[in-house]
């Protein structure tokens, strides 16, 4: 009950585990078949496959397949038991390591022209999106039939910060003004975000910086925001805006440079003369 209680927590706050399950054992061996221990991406543990060195073993070898978001399967073969070496006996085992790692939360502040872009395109990659909007919801019934969640406010801010939202979301800030892209900006400055971009001018992010340095947003956490937000690819139409943020928020995500990997090819050394 408690690896599966573990287990429905994590996925609903977003959290990457592994599950790994004891299928065969051969041998004098601690661990039996059906064994199950459950390993957050942080290390955390619930339950157990037996202990000792084979445990160990597993659950380095489970996060990092947790980083490589892959489940494997593996036969564990003469292990030793837990007496010391030379007095003990060895035993086998497989085990099936299966990797979830939940669609990442991707908040989008207004579901205007960038915005609707940005909800067709994101679920294409498998992102969870969370719509906030300030409008009625029959204005904008087609947005929210499209996002996998919908949160009405009346104030960004608010909304963000009583919405059930889990930690390391990435959020958008495309609202139709500065003042409701800034009280976005607010509420998610607040939050325990993994990115956070923002439609707009330089002179727009300058003034809009002052004034949020003034209510209490440490300049630390504005110089986290992408603004201009997005990569530069040239883009003109809302889909192309939208395209380019995605573009970005990938690269953050998974570690790129944002470079074309024309540039990123090896170049030839050139001959040495001797």
């Amino acid at each position: 009950m408690e690896i599966l209680e573990a287990q429905l927590k994590a996925k609903k706050a977003g959290i990457p585990y592994a599950l790994l399950t004891v299928t065969e054992t051969e041998g004098t061996s601690p661990c039996k078949v059906g064994k199950k221990m459950l390993l957050l991406k942080d290390g955390t543990t619930f339950g157990t496959v037996g202990g000792g060195e084979f445990e160990r073993q597993a659950i380095e070898e489970a996060k990092q397949a947790i980083k490589d978001r892959k489940s494997f399967y593996k036969r564990y073969t003469h292990i030793p038991t837990y007496e010391e070496t030379g007095l003990g006996c060895t035993f086998n085992a497989s085990l099936f390591v299966e990797v979830v790692s939940p669609r990442l939360p991707l908040v989008i502040c207004n579901g205007g022209h960038v915005g609707n872009a940005v909800l067709h395109f994101a679920k294409l990659l498998q992102f969870e999106t969370i719509l906030i909007d300030t409008r009625s919801p029959d204005l904008i019934q087609d947005k929210i039939e499209l996002a996998d969640r919908f949160i009405s406010c009346e104030i960004f801010e608010t909304g963000i910060l009583e919405a059930d939202i889990p930690d390391g979301a990435y959020y958008i800030c495309c609202a139709s003004t500065h003042t409701q892209d800034k009280s976005a900006l607010k509420g998610a400055l607040q939050k325990n975000f993994e990115y956070v971009g923002m439609l707009g001018s330089t002179k727009k992010t300058v003034e809009m910086y002052k004034q949020l340095e003034e209510e209490g947003i440490d300049r630390a956490l504005l110089e986290q925001v992408h603004t201009p937000v997005g990569l530069d690819i040239g883009n003109a139409s809302p889909e192309e805006v939208a395209f380019s943020i995605l573009a970005e928020i990938l690269m953050v995500k998974n570690g790129g440079t944002g470079k074309s990997c024309k540039e990123r090819r090896c170049k030839p050394t050139p001959n040495k003369k001797f």
